[in-house]
């Protein structure tokens, strides 16, 4: 398909709306994808830190 113009370009021969539609959700559901797994990478991280301290703090020294 060969556009004239940058409206045809947008207009998609008729199909803007599915095709620029499709390309938002994607890129919304990627966003959201991203969001989560560096929510849960947080989450992780700061469970065992916590965990990690938690056991240093009952370990009786050696000294």
């Amino acid at each position: 398909m060969q556009w004239h113009s940058v409206a045809e370009f947008f207009n998609m021969g008729g199909y803007a709306f599915y095709v620029w539609g499709s390309f938002g959700v994607t890129a919304l559901v990627i966003a959201a994808e991203i969001w989560q797994v560096r929510a849960q990478r947080h989450h992780l991280l700061r469970n065992l830190f916590s965990d990690h301290e938690s056991q240093a703090d009952s370990t009786p020294d050696s000294s």
